[in-house]
């Protein structure tokens, strides 16, 4: 799946964050998002994800527009969203969570299924609630409650803060492997940049709503030029 972003303004009612952004992220390719705190990252992504309105300009995915789409429609699209904070509900167990993702599915149980084959440590914790999980292991819930639906782009806001290495390296494992199926993934990166862009092809660093700067992933690995780029951008 194709996503391409056109001229876009988004925000917070009167408050514009977005101004005039334009983005694309590959099909079966992860794409790098970075720069400072303010320069719109969040608003990107959850205006992709149809959580806030688009004001003005026009997203696509494989040539539709669905600029007007709500959140469900966007997922029904095969857009998937896991938010940096919030993204599980702390109150239900594993396995409860898992079902709300998959509401909208008949074959709710093989899909349950799937999810426990592929995060093993799902099916252990799967009547714990979500608040007892470590960081780790409510991050990993994130990603398969999104994943469940079995979609065609994946974006992830910052998915690695705060979790130990071993974690870390388990989300990068899996979104490799769902890159490598034919899945886009759009990656905020925020922490562990090294990690990322290591597995990315494209990085987008954005300043005050707009996108100052499009480059390869390997460029910003070379010595000294993420810093670089990040200093220019403040």
């Amino acid at each position: 799946m194709e996503l391409k972003i056109s001229n876009l303004h988004s925000g917070y009612g009167k408050v514009t964050i977005l101004h005039g952004m334009d983005f694309i992220a590959e099909t079966g390719e992860i794409t790098c998002i970075l720069g400072p705190n303010g320069a719109g990252k969040s608003t990107l992504m959850k205006t992709i994800a149809g959580h806030l309105p688009v004001d003005s300009g026009d997203v696509f995915i494989d040539g539709t527009s669905i600029s007007k789409f709500s959140a469900l429609e966007t997922i029904r699209a095969g857009v998937a969203y896991v938010p940096q904070e919030n993204n599980t509900f702390a109150e239900l167990t594993v396995r409860d969570n898992l079902l709300a993702s998959a509401l909208n599915f008949s074959d709710t149980g093989a899909r349950i299924d799937n999810t426990y084959d592929r995060f093993p440590i799902l099916k252990e914790r799967s009547m714990q609630l979500a608040s007892t999980l470590s960081g780790g292991e409510r991050q990993t819930l994130a990603v398969a409650n999104a994943l469940i639906g079995a979609p065609k782009l994946l974006i992830l806001d910052e998915p690695t803060a705060g979790l130990a290495p071993i974690f870390v390296d388990r989300i990068v494992d899996w979104v490799c492997e769902l890159a490598q199926s034919g899945m886009t993934v759009i990656w905020v990166v925020e922490q562990n940049p090294e990690k990322i862009l290591k597995i990315s092809r494209t990085a987008w660093m954005l300043d005050s709503g707009r996108n100052r700067e499009t480059l390869p992933s390997t460029d910003l690995l070379q010595p000294g030029r993420l810093e670089e780029m990040l200093l220019q951008v403040h």
